[in-house]
Formats: structure tokens, C-alpha cells, sequence
């Protein structure tokens, strides 16, 4: 029935169908896009498709036929939607005026033909590659068989196809920032944990440290956790950060706990003093693609611990009651415990931890390789937490202390620095000195102007400040480094006043705003919108921005004759960043 309403809606080829509504090029895209709902499946086809539409194009051109490539790119100009035809021209005309592959530089027209047919080649295997990696079937094989003719409209219509699969997915703009993977929802199994509570208050004795028992080994409490790991509710708040599309998601039971707190003081330096210090629970951050979840249920009443995320704005901070499920990243997501002054519990303490793996769909193997490292090490650590709980002799104090160490300076690292930027500016410094001063001087421009136009999925907000001073640093690193051996006292007193004059209100319109409010506080709605007062807000017009700009034009002026064009075109891009994120502002702020 479905398939013969479909058949009877399908557009008639006619004049207007195709260069007038161009419904004829939508019908097409709407039979194409479902083999492509994988975002990484969209993104990588952009460059495979460029890869062979590259080669094709430069076939073209090797054997003299530049009209071909003209007419091929008129059609698709003008069947296509506009913008998408648009920039269809607009990379046409890149692969055609610029030089890419220079006939007159290679031996023979042969060796151009070579290179041509292996990037075709490569393109089209290349997506057949990726489709499979993503675990989606490729278009061509819904209709190879029933129309093959359709095999050379698909071909002519892959880049401005693929094009729009990236336009719909806004550039993939959203994913330069860091979004908030964390959440807490009631589970749906409350009889599981009222089954649990009563559990451990009949077999788990009041102790002086924290008690640690494996579930799945016990009797009492094997099945009521087993409903818990596959709780609908919990499941469901996976669904809403990683999509059915785009990952799996299976327990790893043998992480699994029982945790009890302890009865009393806490000790100074034992084990324990971990859950107090912020940390990050596993060492596996570098896992591609890949995340361990701990979520820890709350098995009995509490209005005394709350489990804080640095990385988070305080809002994210949460008090654990009981039948809550709070899931964050195990190796990535650094937390810890505290208690509110004033409240106090009526019993023990008691959470149920929870641990999932969340992998690329179909990648099994993967999923069960992340799953056995997570294990592995959550065994060993396990085993010299307990070990450290009382710690006696110096061995045992001495790695007692080193288990705090560690803690302290992995936690000082992902708060101020993460390993992914490690991994970013090394990648960057790898490709050589302009890809690494382009790619680190320009990020956090990126990173304002994808965070003010993308504000869904929320926002982890202390990343956002963490990522965005961290590359500010380094972008005026690289000035610095060019501009500071050109002052010289007290000749260029006059120009560095004025640029430090704009910097001050740049840095005096922050200090009013305050960090939160700066970094879009407001705009993401972590605190309420407030006017403020006082200079320069009231005097100048978007103080943060007007300040760098004038400080900017300042040291353009000043020193004007003796910049080399690539600190005058780092400067300029600059300002032209600024201006682009101000006017960005202007138009589309919500108050």
C-alpha cells in the first residue's frame, strides 16, 4: 500500500518538474538521503565524491574537453536548488582555475591519465568503504537491478546530493563544540532498587570505609541490577546523545558495583579521599568514537552528597536521590563528590554503579575491545583502592598517596588543558608551520560563532571557557612572538598605549560581564539575562569586540611599515573574525 501511494506521488519528468519547481532533483534527493542518515556517512562522502569528481573533471580537461565540464556544471546550476547549485559552481570553478594537477610538470599525458582514473577509482571505492563502515546500504543498490539508467542520473547528481546532505547538517558546525553528555533521569525499575535498599541494609555491615560489593555475584542482587542495566528510562537518555543511527550501547556487567559509603569521618589520605578530589574515573580518553558510562542509581535517600562537574556550569551539579540514574563519560568526565552544609542523611549512603559501552553501530569487535580495556583496568584499580582503604606499612601509605597524586595532576590537566587539545595541536604542529599558526590562531573564533548559532544539544559550558581561553591563548601567542621584537621604548610608546587602551576595555567589559556571562552564559541559559552598567557598557557599542578592533587597528597603523605580509594577514583575519562574530551578535541575539 505504501510502495503505490509513493508510485502514485512521484513527480512527472517535464520541463518545469526539473528547471523550473526543480521537484524532479527533490524526489531524487529524497530517494538518497536515507542511505545517508549517518552524519559520518555524509561527511566523508563530501570529500570522497570531490575526490572522483575531481579526477573526472581533470580527465576532462587533460583531453581538451573544458565544455563538457562547463555543460555538466550549467545542468546542475540549473536543476539544482540555488544555494546548493551555487556552491556546486563555486567548486567546479575551484577544480578547473586552480592547478591542482599541472599537465606541462608530469612526463607524459599518460601519467595525467593515471592520476586521474586512480582518483575516480579511489572516490568510488572510498564510499563504498565508508558506507560499510557506517553499516548503511549504498544507494546504487536499492535500483541497480530494477533501472540501471538511473546509475548515470545518480552519478551526474552525487556532489550537489552529497552537498546538500552537508547544508542539511549545518557545515557540521555543531560538532566544534563540546556538548554537555552527562544526564539524570528517575528509572523506570523502582522496584529493583527498593529490592536492592532492603538488601543491603539486611547483609551489609556499618564500617568505618567505604564497602564494595560485585553484584552479579550475589544471589540477592544479580537480577534486580540486570533490570536496571536494561532500563527503559535509562536507555531512553542514551537515545537523546547518541543516536539509534549512529551507535549501540550494551552493559559491561563486569564493572558493575554495589557501593556503600562509609560510617564516620573521612580519613585524610586513604583511597578513599579519591571520591573528594576531582578526577576522572578511567585512563581511556583516546578511544576514538568510543565511550565507558558510569550511572550511578541512587539506592537510598539523599539531600547531603552532591556529585560536581568542573567542566560543567554549576547548574549541572547534582544532588543523587534515590531511584535517580546520573550517567557521564568514565574516562572523560571529571567530578567528584561534596557535601552540603547543613543536611545530613538518615542512613548510609547507597548507589548501584552502572557501566555501558557506547560504540559505532555494528563495530562489535570495537565495542568488545573498549569494553575489556574499561574492564581490565577497573579490576586493577579495584584492586588497589581496596588495597588502600587502611592503608598499613609505607608501600601501602606510599601508593595511597600516589593514587592521590595522580588524581590531583590528571584533574588540574583536563580542567585547564584536555587531552584532545594535546591531540589537536599536535596534529596541527605535524602539518607544518602555517597549517598549525592558521589552525590554532583561528579556533575559538569557530568555536564563538558555531556556540552562539548552535545552542542545541546544550552546551557543556566549562569546556566552551576551558577550549576557547586556551586557543585565544596561543592565537596571541603567535602574535606576541611577531610583534613584541618590533617595539622599541620609547619610540613606539605612543602605539603600544592605544593597543593596550583597547585591550583594557576588552578586558574591563569582561571583568563587568563577568566568565559566564562572556562565554554566553546567558545566551544558553545558565543565568538569567541582567543589564549591565558602567564603562565602558552605556558608552561604547560591543565593548569586547570594539576594544580588540581598535587595539588591532592600532598596532596595524602604528607599525605598519615594518609588518611582513603574514602577521598583517594574521591580523586582518583577526579583525575580520571579530567583526563577522559581532555582526552575528547584532542580528540574531535573543535580547
Amino acid at each position: 500500500m505504501v510502495a503505490k501511494e509513493a508510485e502514485a506521488t512521484k513527480v512527472e519528468l517535464s520541463f518545469g518538474s526539473v528547471f523550473v519547481s526543480k521537484k524532479m532533483y527533490q524526489q531524487l534527493l529524497d530517494e538518497f538521503n536515507p542511505f545517508h542518515r549517518h552524519d559520518v556517512n555524509a561527511m566523508l562522502h563530501f570529500w570522497t565524491t570531490g575526490l572522483g569528481v575531481w579526477g573526472a573533471i581533470m580527465l576532462a580537461l587533460n583531453y581538451g574537453q573544458i565544455n563538457l565540464v562547463y555543460g555538466y556544471a550549467a545542468i546542475i546550476a540549473l536543476t539544482a536548488p540555488l544555494l546548493t547549485g551555487f556552491l556546486h559552481t563555486a567548486i567546479v570553478a575551484a577544480f578547473i582555475y586552480i592547478p591542482q594537477l599541472n599537465v606541462d610538470s608530469v612526463p607524459s599525458e599518460l601519467d595525467n591519465l593515471y592520476i586521474c582514473a586512480i582518483a575516480i577509482a579511489v572516490g568510488y571505492l572510498a564510499q563504498d568503504l565508508v558506507h560499510f563502515a557506517c553499516q548503511e546500504k549504498t544507494f546504487m543498490d536499492s535500483y541497480i537491478g530494477k533501472n540501471p539508467l538511473k546509475l548515470l542520473v545518480h552519478s551526474i547528481y552525487l556532489m550537489p546530493l552529497v552537498i546538500d546532505g552537508v547544508l542539511e547538517r549545518n557545515l557540521f558546525l555543531p560538532w566544534l563544540v563540546t556538548r554537555n553528555r552527562n544526564f539524570i533521569v528517575p528509572v523506570a525499575s523502582q522496584e529493583s532498587v527498593d529490592t536492592l535498599r532492603k538488601w543491603i541494609h539486611e547483609n551489609v555491615a556499618y564500617k568505618n570505609e567505604t564497602t564494595h560489593v560485585w553484584p552479579h555475584k550475589q544471589d540477592g542482587t544479580s537480577g534486580p541490577v540486570k533490570k536496571l542495566e536494561d532500563d527503559s528510562a535509562v536507555f531512553a537518555s542514551f537515545r537523546k546523545i547518541f543516536k539509534a543511527k549512529h551507535f549501540d550501547i550494551k552493559p559491561i556487567q563486569g564493572m558493575n558495583e554495589i557501593y556503600v559509603t562509609a560510617v564516620g569521618a573521612k580519613k585524610e589520605i586513604t583511597s578513599d579521599a579519591v571520591f573528594y578530589t576531582p578526577h576522572v574515573d578511567g585512563p581511556y580518553f583516546w578511544t576514538p568514537w568510543a565511550s565507558c558510562y558510569r550511572c550511578l542509581v541512587g539506592v537510598t535517600p539523599n539531600k547531603m552528597v552532591q556529585t560536581k562537574f568542573n567542566l560543567q556550569h554549576d547548574s549541572q551539579d547534582q544532588v543523587l536521590g534515590m531511584y535517580d540514574c546520573l550517567g557521564f563519560d568514565y574516562n572523560r568526565e571529571l567530578h567528584w563528590i561534596s557535601h552540603i552544609p547543613g543536611a545530613q542523611n538518615e542512613e548510609r549512603r547507597s548507589v548501584i554503579k552502572l557501566h555501558y559501552v557506547v560504540y559505532p553501530k555494528g563495530w562489535h569487535w570495537y565495542g568488545n575491545l573498549v569494553a575489556n580495556l574499561n574492564q581490565n583496568y577497573n579490576t586493577w584499580a579495584r584492586g588497589n583502592f581496596l588495597r588502600t582503604l587502611n592503608p598499613a606499612g609505607i608501600y601501602e601509605h606510599g601508593l595511597a598517596w600516589w593514587i592521590w597524586f595522580t588524581t590531583w595532576f590528571n584533574a588540574i590537566f583536563v580542567e585547564y588543558f584536555g587531552f584532545d587539545n594535546l591531540l589537536y595541536i599536535g596534529v596541527c604542529y605535524a602539518l607544518g608551520p602555517l597549517p598549525f599558526l592558521i589552525l590554532t590562531s583561528f579556533r575559538h573564533y569557530a568555536v564563538y560563532i558555531s556556540t552562539f548559532a548552535f545552542r542545541s544539544p546544550p552546551v557543556a559550558h566549562g569546556y566552551l571557557m576551558r577550549d576557547v581561553k586556551l586557543y585565544k591563548t596561543i592565537a596571541l601567542s603567535h602574535l606576541g612572538r611577531r610583534l613584541l621584537p618590533l617595539v622599541v621604548l620609547p619610540r613606539d610608546l605612543p602605539g603600544l598605549c592605544l593597543a593596550v587602551a583597547g585591550f583594557s576595555i576588552t578586558i574591563l567589559a569582561t571583568a563587568r560581564l563577568g566568565f559566564v556571562r562572556t562565554y554566553f552564559g546567558s545566551e544558553l541559559g545558565f543565568v538569567k539575562p541582567k543589564w549591565i552598567e558602567g564603562f565602558p557598557y552605556g558608552y561604547i557599542p560591543h565593548p569586547m569586540i570594539v576594544g580588540q578592533l581598535l587595539a588591532y587597528s592600532s598596532i596595524l597603523w602604528w607599525w605598519n611599515s615594518e609588518l611582513n605580509f603574514e602577521t598583517t594577514a594574521l591580523i586582518g583575519t583577526h579583525m575580520t573574525l571579530y567583526t563577522v562574530h559581532m555582526v552575528q551578535e547584532m542580528l540574531t541575539s535573543s535580547y
